[in-house]
């Protein structure tokens, strides 16, 4: 592993402290298994959330750097995908720029594309625009667009647009003019909320629904009055109204009934 790679692992790992620990057989068959299904059902295991911590990271860099299989180099990448930050996308960004298979860099771009992990992060669209222009690779390069076009991210909207004119490659062509069609859509608008049905005027605290931004007001004293379903304002009204006969009022929280 280089030193920038251990320099990245070193800030991730401090970023993410160990949660339970994997089982001592899932380390073991990632680093022995003769069997590479073997290694990649414990890349998987070691993605899990309950797992991740700076052991299971280590374990999946290394499997990322050191492993003969190419299948297992890239279950290990999709599987440190899992761990949000920019350490683990300079980390992803650095396998891609070394990674000898075009199919391995292929499914690792297209697992990025969508993992909820660096959905919002602007970085995880850079690498992917990177390997669209840069890669050697066709295939890689229509992955890349197709990761474009699934992640959405308009920043990619001007790199899209040259491949899909210039590309060299008439399948990458078309898979960025499929991509800029994706991208150049208005972006839909968000809903509007909708206004909160009034509750029942006469409701019925403990049997009737009181919704939100309404409440429920008791008020109590020398006697106890049935709880109204008002607003926090309202209920301040009765409450001002309520002094003149020694009572209080009290407000609970909204949509409590």
């Amino acid at each position: 592993m280089t030193a920038r790679a251990l320099l990245l692992l070193a800030a991730l790992l401090a970023a993410h402290p160990a949660r339970a620990e994997a089982p001592e057989s899932v380390y073991e068959r990632l680093q022995s298994s003769a069997e590479p299904e073997d290694r990649i059902r414990a890349c998987v295991e070691l993605s899990s959330a309950a797992y991740r911590g700076p052991r299971a990271y280590r374990a999946l860099a290394a499997a990322m750097d050191r492993d003969l299989s190419e299948r297992v180099r890239q279950a290990a990448a999709v599987a440190a995908l899992a761990y949000p930050g920019g350490q683990t996308l300079a980390l992803i960004d650095s396998f891609l720029k070394a990674e000898r298979g075009a199919a391995v860099r292929s499914a690792v771009l297209v697992a990025l594309s969508t993992e909820a992990a660096h959905f919002e992060n602007p970085d995880a669209t850079r690498i992917i625009v990177f390997s669209l222009t840069e890669d050697p690779s066709p295939g890689v390069r229509l992955a890349a667009a197709a990761a474009l076009g699934a992640r959405g991210d308009v920043l990619a909207l001007g790199a899209v647009g040259r491949a899909s004119e210039k590309d060299p490659d008439k399948g990458v062509r078309a898979a960025a003019r499929r991509a800029m069609t994706v991208l150049s859509r208005p972006p839909k608008p968000k809903p509007k909320p909708q206004p909160h049905a009034p509750p029942e005027p006469d409701a019925v605290f403990g049997k009737d629904p009181c919704p939100r931004p309404w409440g429920w007001c008791g008020c109590s004293g020398a006697i106890k009055l049935k709880p109204k379903c008002l607003t926090r304002d309202e209920c301040r009204s009765l409450q001002s109204e309520m002094r003149r006969h020694d009572l209080s009022c009290e407000w609970d929280s909204p949509g409590r009934d």
